[in-house]
């Protein structure tokens, strides 16, 4: 494993990725954004998050997270609100986003490319192709850029703002945009066949499926999407006292809340599938009736009532099964079991489907009313033209749309470049695997960190957001939860290891093994570091927080300063990064603020991975002395660390005692609340003590 420019790991061949970064369709390094944002760096964290996704506003508001379904965290206690650490990172780093948009590449090749459509596959795909020089331009049939994201996710999800800065983003590397521009209407796609080199579709699925039931074209009658659509740009379809949506997934989920916000007395919502069946998320349901919204499961539509050309009601049949033996869609029904509904509005939330009129009588073959695709290559029949989206894949999530997106761009440039097509390989993603139950045994519980809601009665009263940000102290107290997968201890220098069992003795998690040499399982080691602290030879490292990084980060700082008019008594504290709520003492320490303080500050993820080398090595660079502060009582993650890291003190002690330093020159602290309040104090209290002899008069 190693390190790109930015910092993150990068996976190389072979290796396993963490659970969460392989459930992730575009593969974010998970981890490595939710530990940037543990240490305070939370520019640095928006930098891992854009790698990969130019949508991180939007998915840290509505993405459905793959990722924290495969947390193994969810082995000890609860999955880590990663989705919520990604929204605290968007919301705190605007300042630094706009100036980031500045160093955008600016185009290069005289290739061109047009892209159809302006949803999150088709601005991914845009955005990739101009960051690797090529001229591209981008027609949208409507005013707003953003697809489905800007006309069919209610605000209360998505603001527009929040999508507005992931759209100024992909903007800034230079695209041609042309909205209110319908292709086959304004322009024709022959015309863009003549003025581009590639084209690529990505229309995806912005109209509703009907019914095929009487009474679809009562008054009082809307289409889901269509609906959707009206609501996000204001026009508030007018509804009766009670409606009625038909679906059972996240559309019609969204369309039942946002018809809940227009007023209505009643909102039901009835889909064929059953309670367990039912493909939209579970949070989304349990909001929905949160809000008061009626959930009728197993019960098909018959057809509409109307009375006098309106929707007077509409009759149900009981659905047996949804699916048959194979899963496909195969809906069975009760006849003799029948129930209706009183209602005076319907909205039919059942399916969406690509508008493809503009391919009419081009070569571009169209199955009905699906794009015929070749999933491998992204291309369609007619040479030069791909697709991406949902109009290639189906339904899906914002997330995996940019996975398409980002595959699009990149076949698309094979294609501009050689003018040929290129296959892409069937991605088998590897894993570490689930935590072993036996390691999560012996690991702490920590609470997952939650934001209250609005309240039910008082949400449903308009379209305002309904979930707070984290504040600071929760995004750090959330993130810290995280095991930080897969970046564990490693022997880094075998031919030292002499194979003495030290670390299988003292692993907490009893994860070392001795094969010969010492051996640290990726899929269970916990990170600790306490192996690598106890290890005679200095054989073991970790990849979470290298022993040569802390210590150059030390050497760094005091090779800044004018040690003969540093504060004295002059003071480097080991501190547990954990104890902070604020990232006032996570930034980088200016040279001017040690030398007035006589004091560094050095933050490592544990105390407890000191080594004796580690406690010494201060002194060596000039320190006085040397505080070690570890988490409160009961707030360490790692269980026996504190034991070990005592052991270790006294071990020092003595040695600092044999050389004339003297032992209580080294001492060890325990923070009482958190680190902001109880560091100074500490500090401060340490310095007072002996001064004369700390300055060696």
């Amino acid at each position: 494993m190693e390190k790109s420019s930015s910092g993150s790991f990068k996976v190389m061949a072979g290796e396993a990725l963490a659970t969460c970064s392989a459930a992730c369709p575009v593969h974010t390094d998970t981890r490595e954004y939710v530990a940037r944002v543990s240490r305070g760096d939370y520019e640095g964290a928006l930098d891992i998050l854009l790698e990969v996704n130019p949508f991180p506003s939007v998915c840290g508001r509505i993405c459905h997270h793959p990722c924290e379904s495969r947390c193994r965290r969810t082995g000890i206690d609860e999955a880590v609100s990663l989705r919520m650490i990604k929204r605290f990172i968007v919301e705190n780093t605007r300042a630094y986003r706009i100036a980031r948009r500045k160093k955008a590449m600016r185009v290069k090749s005289d290739k061109a490319a047009a892209i159809i459509g302006a949803g999150p596959s088709g601005l991914t795909a845009a955005m990739d192709l101009a960051l690797r020089g090529y001229r591209v331009k981008v027609y949208e049939k409507d005013t707003k850029l953003g697809g489905m994201l800007a006309h069919a996710i209610p605000r209360y999800r998505l603001p527009p703002d929040a999508l507005a800065q992931d759209i100024e983003d992909i903007l800034a590397t230079g695209i041609e945009v042309h909205m209110g521009c319908s292709v086959g209407v304004d322009i024709s796609f022959e015309q863009l066949k003549k003025e581009n080199d590639a084209i690529l579709i990505a229309v995806g699925l912005a109209e509703s499926h009907s019914l095929p039931i009487p009474g679809t074209g009562s008054q009082g009658v809307f289409l889901g999407v269509t609906f959707l659509w009206d609501v996000a740009n204001g026009l508030c379809p007018q509804l009766g006292k009670r409606t009625l949506v038909i679906g059972g997934g996240n559309v019609a989920i969204d369309i039942a809340r946002a018809a809940k916000r227009l007023g209505p007395e009643k909102v039901y919502l009835a889909c064929l599938e059953s309670r367990e069946e039912m493909p939209a998320w579970k949070w989304e349901i349990a909001e929905a009736e949160e809000e008061g919204i009626e959930i009728l499961n197993s019960w098909g539509p018959k057809a509409i009532l109307e009375k006098e050309g309106a929707v007077a009601g509409i009759e149900f049949r009981r659905c047996g099964s949804v699916f048959d033996a194979q899963r496909r869609f195969s809906p069975t029904y009760d006849e003799s079991v029948t129930n209706t509904v009183e209602v005076d509005s319907v909205i039919v939330g059942i399916g969406q489907k690509a508008n493809l009129d503009f391919l009419i009588g081009s070569p571009v073959s169209v199955n009905g009313a699906r794009l015929t695709c070749d999933r491998e290559s992204m291309a369609t029949s007619e040479p030069g033209v791909f697709a991406c989206g949902e109009v290639m894949t189906g339904p899906g999530s914002a997330i995996q749309a940019v996975g398409t997106g980002h595959e699009a761009a990149r076949v698309i440039a094979h294609y501009l470049e050689t003018g040929k097509i290129l296959k892409l390989a069937n991605k088998k993603v590897i894993d570490i695997g689930e935590l072993p139950a036996a390691t999560a045994a012996e690991a702490r519980r920590f609470d997952r960190v939650c934001v209250d809601l609005t309240a039910p009665a008082e949400r449903v009263k308009d379209f305002s957001p309904i979930e707070p940000v984290y504040t600071e102290e929760e995004a750090l107290s959330e993130s810290r939860r995280c095991l930080a997968c897969a970046t564990g201890a490693h022997l880094q220098f075998p031919n030292h290891c002499a194979g003495c069992l030290t670390c299988m003795r003292i692993c907490p998690f009893g994860v070392a093994q001795v094969r010969r040499t010492a051996f640290m399982p990726v899929q269970q080691c916990q990170t600790c570091g306490l192996c690598a602290a106890e290890c005679p030879a200095f054989a073991i490292d970790v990849l979470r927080f290298p022993t040569g990084a802390m210590k150059k980060a030390m050497v760094d700082s005091v090779a800044g300063l004018d040690l003969e008019k540093v504060a004295r008594p002059f003071l480097i504290s080991y501190c547990c990064v954990n104890g902070t709520t604020s990232r006032k003492y996570l930034k980088d320490q200016s040279a001017e603020e040690i030398m007035e303080s006589g004091v560094l500050r050095v933050l490592v993820p544990c105390v407890g991975r000191l080594s004796v080398a580690d406690l010494v090595s201060p002194f060596e660079l000039g320190a006085d002395k040397v505080a070690v502060v570890s988490c409160p009582e009961d707030g360490c993650f790692y269980p026996r660390v504190e034991d070990w890291l005592s052991r270790r003190i006294n071990r020092t002690q003595k040695y600092l005692d044999e050389i004339g330093v003297g032992k209580d020159k080294l001492q060890l602290f325990r923070m009482e609340g958190s680190g902001d309040e109880s560091w100074a104090r500490i500090w401060a209290g340490f310095r007072a003590v002996n001064i004369e002899t700390a300055v060696g008069k």
